[in-house]
């Protein structure tokens, strides 16, 4: 494995260009600064005035998606805000229902804040209505039935209502069928009869036990019975079955620009629920609801992300004023990062326009990555310095030597950013089309600005006046001694650590690296819109999720909402359909028209009827328990029974308290026919249903202006988990393929950004090992190893893709990658090699780092899967620089202490960036922190101490091989020589 000279890495194309650059920026070093200074200021002008900040998760969603299609088309009609709900909690239902109107008056009195609140629903004139929602059957059955009590209602014959008379008729009735029908048909006929028997026992028992528990006699006509046109006349709260709970849901007004959303509303909410909640001390008010997790969840991202990038300034700074050992060198090293960092402000203003809830975290991503290229810069111009080189000499060969490295390094680091423009998941794509733009715009900033820096600052400079930075130089002792022992040992810790991904189950191997898709384990721990969220699904069986279905009409929704509560995953079905009625007027009008017209006449007052002989009574109560008792159905032994208890008691009274029972009892019994017959009649309004009958609060919610009907499904599980929400999504979808919502988006998010880093790591991986056989290559071998493959693999796939034959992107960069490196092998092996070994540390320390993770139990999530391909580029940055620096040597390979230096600095500064995000009380910010530094500190070991070694234990042994090869050489000439001596003294004896 040849090393390169330094003058061939003096003579390359792309040194002579940063040095020509370098040679520029020097000798114009006050315009070039004053340039740098106007393009930061008008960058930062620009972000001011111009950069917008998008905060709905919705526009991390790349628009073309279908899913997104669908929920784009629900919120054209419905509106894409979610309900902000207020939980009201209380031992006592009228004080939640209480509270809830006071809440109510109060947020009615704020339009421009909350829209369409809905804590009660006053149900108008739809009571009046009611027979309209029978079916014709049901109404053509219940006026058979109604005709039955006509000598009741139509001919005055109140009589008939006494309680004596009640039993003569059933008892005549059973007799007569049983002496009419035989066997089966005998027995059906005889049921209805034994259970009205029942009914009017049970009454009679249940109103002696207790006075104030009377329970109607009489069997249901029609389905409207005088509770339900009792309770069709109540305002309706939303509460839970228990009544200890109540809700309170309002849409919040959104403001279109800024970070702000609907905090205002929210901040009104709660100041709202303060006072309430201090006038009611009795009762719990909490605010919850996805604009409120939303909302606490970026307000409390945003704090963080400012907290952690003050820290994360103040911990680089000072870092590298102890790195570097003074203050100056590292102010110049921050001023050119603030100045790259103002010009990816003035970039992401330019092409992207606004910042999303994802790619805000840009800032602190460029603090951590932007600032290593000025410390590698830094640290080689420092080791020249300190070997006796000038000012400008040492600033042109720094550019020329560690520039191809720091060049390098961005290209890659940049380029695995870029690749996640590739990706279907818009918020990563935007992130890493920033990120990449911004790493390149730092990269540029080494160059343009920190010579430029460092020609005014260090003008006047002695060489012993400059710092000497760490140099780690017991790190290079040890591998310069002991190569072979260090790469073992490294290795081995790599092998333990890779050897924990893996566990072996009753169903085979898993992986220990638990991806954990639940969103609310990302947001701070006891934030109250969270467990308020958790109490309601445990209390109240509840979600604020659910998926929506969208229909064209009512029939359509009443059809779609029971083929939704027949799924196991549904708990239950919202919507407003049912509230309609499912035929059409034509075909109920004469019915309902009918119960009206007979029903015409019904008196004001209760009717008097005969009083009741008490002895009359028991005699007949006596006679009707002997013939229940000859009757084997099981309904007429159990009234038999309770026909007996009743007696025993009823004996056991006084004959003044047996009277008083009767009289009470008969007129009660009165009256409950005629409440039946005037809540028939009450429910008797033959004039079709409109759709202003229906509640003004519902119907702006479940019926769009373009007269779209909505279903709203509501989980049986806690569907942030992903296991039952994949089950709720397959089970919906199986019955409307087109259903969407909030479950339904945050699955297929969560799907996108997984698929999205995997995909970016991918391509990411690919292109960085392109870019390193560029670099490596001689630009000849590189056109050859590069071109031909390009044009076999787009061949091969356009081919395959016209015959039909499914090929993957994946597939296709693989077939190009073997194709290159088998051409770059054969052509230049040493380069290759070269390659591999600068793919060391990211995919090494990337393993480890999984190991780590498993060992520990932290798991991935949406959040900190970042992590791939950041790790990815700073991986191989470090290895760009360490392979750099072997290639610019010759002999045994011996780390520069300036390449130990930097790698050091960039790590830790990397490590104090991330590092800073642990502040977070934002659970999901607070792992990105953890696994970056976990994974920058596997890439720091691998880089100095696994890589480091390697090369040392190959250099040795290329050097031992090439010393027996010049020894063999010396020996074979020397026997030469001599053989030739001897035949020479050989002839000249001869011929004397």
């Amino acid at each position: 494995m040849d090393n390169l000279s330094p003058e061939n890495q003096e003579r390359s194309f792309l040194g002579e260009a940063l040095a020509a650059t370098t040679q520029f920026v020097v000798t114009h070093a006050r315009l070039s600064l004053a340039l740098a200074l106007v393009v930061s200021v008008g960058c930062i002008l620009l972000t001011v005035f111009r950069l917008e900040f998008k905060t709905d998760r919705a526009d991390l969603i790349d628009p073309t998606a279908a899913f997104h299609q669908k929920w784009m088309n629900y919120t054209e009609s419905f509106g894409s805000s979610s309900d902000l709900v207020c939980v009201v909690e209380a031992e006592n239902p009228e004080s939640i229902k209480f509270v809830l109107r006071t809440l109510g008056q109060r947020i009615e009195q704020h339009p421009e804040l909350f829209e369409n609140p809905l804590y009660q629903i006053n149900p108008g004139d739809l009571p009046s209505k009611g027979l309209q929602y029978l079916t014709p059957r049901q109404l053509q059955a219940g006026l058979n039935r109604l005709d039955e009590y006509g000598p009741i209602y139509r001919n005055g014959r109140w009589d008939l209502t006494q309680v004596d008379l009640l039993y003569d008729r059933l008892r005549y009735q059973i007799q007569s069928r049983s002496a009419s029908y035989r066997g089966t048909e005998r027995d059906q006929s005889l049921e209805p009869l034994f259970t009205h028997a029942a009914i009017l026992t049970s009454s009679m028992a249940r109103y002696l036990s207790d006075q104030n528990d009377f329970q109607s006699p009489w069997p249901s006509i029609v389905a409207v019975n005088e509770r339900m046109r009792e309770r069709s006349r109540e305002i309706i709260y939303l509460l839970n079955e228990s009544g200890t709970m109540g809700f309170l849901k309002v849409f919040p007004v959104h403001k279109e620009a800024g970070f702000d959303g609907a905090t205002q509303a929210i901040e009104q909410m709660r100041t709202i629920i303060g006072e309430v909640a201090a006038e009611n001390p009795e009762a719990k008010i909490s605010l919850t609801g996805i604009p409120v997790l939303e909302n606490d969840e970026m307000r409390k991202s945003q704090s963080d992300m400012i907290n952690a990038s003050i820290i994360s300034c103040f911990g680089v700074g000072l870092l590298l004023f102890f790195g570097f050992r003074g203050i100056r060198h590292p102010l110049l090293t921050l001023l050119m990062l603030a100045a790259g960092m103002a010009w990816a402000f003035g970039y992401t203003t330019l092409t992207i326009g606004h910042l999303n809830i994802l790619s805000v975290s840009f800032a602190v991503i460029l603090i951590g990555l932007g600032i290593d290229f000025g410390i590698h810069y830094l640290a080689r111009y420092i080791e020249l310095r300190h070997q006796g080189e000038d000012l400008e000499p040492a600033l042109l060969k720094t550019s020329r030597t560690v520039g191809t490295g720091i060049v390098a390094a961005a290209v890659t680091t940049a380029l695995a950013f870029y690749c996640a423009g590739l990706t279907p998941f818009l918020g990563i794509a935007e992130l890493g089309f920033i990120g990449g733009g911004g790493i390149i715009l730092c990269a540029i900033a080494t160059f343009l600005v920190l010579p430029a820096l460092l020609s005014q600052a260090d003008k006047n400079v002695e060489v012993k006046q400059m710092p000497t930075p760490f140099q780690g130089k017991w790190l290079q002792k040890m591998i310069t001694r002991f190569p072979r022992m260090v790469a073992l040992g490294s290795l081995a810790l790599v092998a333990f650590c890779a050897s924990q991904l893996v566990q072996k189950t009753d169903q085979g191997w898993e992986s220990r690296v638990v991806y954990d898709y639940n969103l609310l384990n990302l947001q701070a721990a006891g934030l109250e819109s969270v467990e308020v969220q958790k109490r309601i699904f445990n209390d109240a069986q509840n979600s604020l999720l659910f998926a929506v279905s969208v229909a064209n009409n009512p029939e359509e929704a009443r059809e779609l909402r029971k083929k939704f509560e027949a799924l196991p995953s549904v708990h239950h079905v919202e919507e407003l359909a049912s509230r309609v009625p499912a035929h059409s007027s034509q075909e109920t009008n004469l019915l309902v028209q009918s119960y009206r017209a007979q029903l015409s006449r019904l008196p004001n007052n209760v009717p008097p009827v005969n009083r009741l002989n008490p002895s009359t009574i028991g005699r007949k109560l006596e006679q009707f328990y002997v013939l229940l008792s000859s009757y084997q159905s099981p309904t007429a032994q159990q009234t038999a029974r309770m026909l007996d208890q009743f007696l025993n008691r009823f004996e056991s009274l006084t004959l003044a308290q047996q009277s008083r029972f009767l009289d009470e009892f008969q007129y009660r019994t009165t009256a409950s026919l005629l409440g039946q017959f005037r809540a028939i009649r009450g429910a008797s309004d033959s004039s079709p249903v409109r759709f202003s009958d229906l509640p003004r609060s519902l119907t702006s919610r479940f019926v769009s202006p373009e007269g779209k009907w909505l279903i709203q499904i509501y989980p049986r599980d806690h569907i942030w988990e992903i296991e039952p929400l994949e089950e709720f999504v397959k089970e919906v979808r199986s019955v409307d393929p087109d259903v969407t919502g909030t479950p339904l988006q945050n699955y297929e998010a969560a799907q996108q950004i997984k698929l999205s880093y995997k995909t970016a790591s991918i391509y990411a991986l690919a292109v960085i090992c392109v870019v390193l056989l560029i670099d490596y290559l001689s630009r000849r071998h590189a056109t050859m190893a590069l071109v031909p493959p390009a044009i076999l693999a787009v061949c091969t796939w356009f081919i395959l893709y016209n015959r039909g034959t499914p090929v993957s992107v994946e597939a296709a960069i693989g077939m190009f990658l073997i194709m290159c490196f088998s051409v770059a092998f054969v052509l230049e092996r040493s380069s290759v090699l070269h390659m591999l070994l600068t793919m060391i540390p990211p995919v090494v320390g990337g393993l480890v780092m999984f190991g780590i993770l498993a060992m520990t139990s932290i798991d991935l999530n949406p959040a900190n899967l970042i992590v791939l391909p950041l790790i990815l580029g700073i991986g191989v940055d470090d290895g760009v620089h360490v392979v750099h620096d072997f290639r610019m040597k010759q002999g045994p390979y011996k780390t520069s202490p300036s390449t130990i230096n930097a790698i050091v600095m960039t790590s830790l500064t990397s490590m104090i960036g991330f590092g800073s995000m642990m502040v977070a009380t934002h659970r999901g910010l607070y792992s990105v922190g953890l696994v970056l530094v976990i994974g920058v500190g596997c890439c720091l070991f691998v880089s100095l101490v696994t890589l480091p070694a390697l090369l040392t234990w190959i250099s040795n042994r290329e050097e031992a091989a090439d010393s027996v090869s010049m020894e063999d050489s010396d020996e074979h000439t020397s026997s030469r020589k001599k053989k030739r001596q001897n035949r020479e003294r050989m002839e000249a004896e001869a011929a004397a």
